[in-house]
């Protein structure tokens, strides 16, 4: 595993933050399940530091991955935008953002933490259900040629 550091991104990491999600993104395209992260802009990435938590990994000062947490009710936080630039995939970077995130949501007291992802990804809904991961519901793009569903990880018994 490489030599990770994750700390919270400000708005000057837009830039890099950009490049690597629309790296990240391309798999996803290219599997069939486009999504709006591979072509967000610079300007949408820095509003993102202002509106919620975006925590960014860096290894040798560069910014290899990131992931968007947001509160959207009280005790529950949504999970988005996990994504690691292509030269980093199957490092560990991804599940490193992952448990700093579930770290955050445990350390603030939130009941939940929750996310969407095509329900036919060959490879996201499986990893997600190993992680402690439950589907909880459908959830329809209208404006998709796939769906995707809610998972849900409770941090409460």
């Amino acid at each position: 595993m490489c030599e990770l550091a994750i700390r919270r991104a400000t708005a000057a990491d837009a830039k890099e933050l950009t490049s690597v999600l629309h790296s990240a993104y391309r798999e996803n395209r290219e599997l069939g399940f486009p999504a709006k992260a591979e072509s967000v802009t610079e300007s949408e990435v820095a509003e993102w530091s202002q509106e919620a938590r975006i925590y960014v990994a860096e290894s040798d000062r560069e910014l290899v991955g990131g992931v968007r947490l947001e509160e959207t009710e009280p005790e529950r936080v949504k999970l988005s935008r996990l994504g690691v630039h292509e030269d980093w995939k199957g490092e560990g970077v991804g599940s490193r953002l992952l448990s700093h995130a579930e770290e955050v949501v445990r350390e603030e007291d939130y009941e939940t933490i929750w996310l969407t992802t095509p329900e036919s990804h060959p490879y996201l809904p499986e990893l997600y259900r190993r992680r402690g991961y439950e589907e909880t519901e459908p959830y329809p793009l209208e404006y998709r040629e796939y769906d995707e569903v809610v998972m849900e990880k409770s941090f409460r018994d």
